[in-house]
């Protein structure tokens, strides 16, 4: 009987380690996809906003503004305005 109890406990754990190692995975998978859904999102909006930027950037630059006033309106490197005006 006691071998049999024992059997019975060590199927018993195996199975709970299983079910909570699932329930993990799943949790995981959830959370994950989550972050990396809100991730993308923000790298989206701030590959968006500097498009913007360095479309009234090349806007400024087609109608004669000084450069220094640009670079300093829209905050881009000399390197990025030097690449927009060529």
């Amino acid at each position: 009987n006691l071998m049999i109890q024992n059997d019975v406990i060590d199927t018993a754990r195996e199975e709970g380690l299983a079910e909570g190692r699932a329930e993990g995975r799943a949790e995981g998978r959830e959370e994950g996809l989550a972050e990396g859904l809100a991730e993308g999102l923000a790298e989206g909006r701030a590959e968006g906003r500097h498009d913007a930027v360095v479309e009234m950037a090349r806007k400024l630059l087609a109608s004669h503004v000084d450069i220094a006033l640009i670079r300093e309106t829209t905050g881009l490197s000399d390197k990025e305005l030097d690449e927009l005006e060529y």
